[in-house]
């Protein structure tokens, strides 16, 4: 279990969590082996790197987006998807290769990016799609509250 399940609120389920590609360590893991003569410093690297990329979550709830980045110095990211301003998608050339993208949410709070995020435009639909279907239920809740009010100023 990680940081994201243990942070789920009453009534809140996860819609998706991000797959993040490991391929995109190969480059530092490859240099860090052959360079690694060379004062340990490409391989402590290309540790540094993995242990940075396992302590990474990120996930959508059917209420809001959660995510952490960092091990030493973290950042957690916990916004309603009404918050949630812009979600963009970053590719680079070894991204298209390896399948990876960097994604930034940016929010009232600030932005917020997470890197080696597997099909991240299926994600980016996925968080638009459902901050669209929270709008909805939201409406149909205000509708539902103000019939009752107005049936109960009506029936008196």
């Amino acid at each position: 279990m990680g940081y994201v399940e243990n942070n789920l609120g009453k009534n809140e389920t996860i819609v998706k969590k991000a797959d993040r590609n490991p391929l995109a360590l190969v480059g530092v893991w490859i240099v860090g082996i052959l360079f690694c003569w060379l004062l340990l410093i490409p391989l402590i690297k290309a540790i540094i790197a993995t242990v940075k990329f396992n302590a990474c979550e990120l996930a959508l709830t059917n209420k809001r987006i959660v995510g952490k980045i960092g091990v030493l110095h973290t950042q957690a990211l916990d916004a309603p998807l009404n918050k949630i301003q812009n979600v963009g998608v970053t590719q680079k050339l070894m991204g298209k290769i390896f399948n990876y993208s960097l994604v930034e949410i940016d929010t009232a709070a600030g932005k917020y990016m997470f890197d080696f995020i597997k099909n991240a435009d299926a994600f980016k639909g996925m968080v638009m799609a459902q901050i669209d279907q929270y709008e909805e239920d939201r409406m149909k809740q205000q509708a539902g509250e103000m019939a009752k009010a107005m049936a109960g100023v009506l029936n008196k």
